[in-house]
């Protein structure tokens, strides 16, 4: 009982994480970069262009992990 407990919880902490990835590009703006070639200034500019790139992916996949735990729950 113990171990699926963990798991639902577990489960929930990362579609928490991947929800937030996905809501980022909606408060924070893209980092601009007008030079060729140019990459990430810092990790946080990293996290922004990645989370620009998937926001949908992170949604979808954070929504039904957050949700997955609430339902099983509910069928026990």
């Amino acid at each position: 009982m113990t171990m699926k407990k963990a798991i639902y919880f577990l489960s929930l902490t990362i579609g928490i994480v991947f929800i937030a990835l996905g809501v980022i590009p909606a408060i924070f703006a893209y980092p601009y970069s007008d030079e060729p070639n140019s990459g990430p200034a810092s990790f946080w500019e990293l996290i922004l262009i990645i989370s620009y790139e998937q926001w949908i992916l992170f949604l979808i996949v954070g929504l039904i992990l957050s949700l997955f735990p609430a339902l099983k729950l509910r069928k026990t």
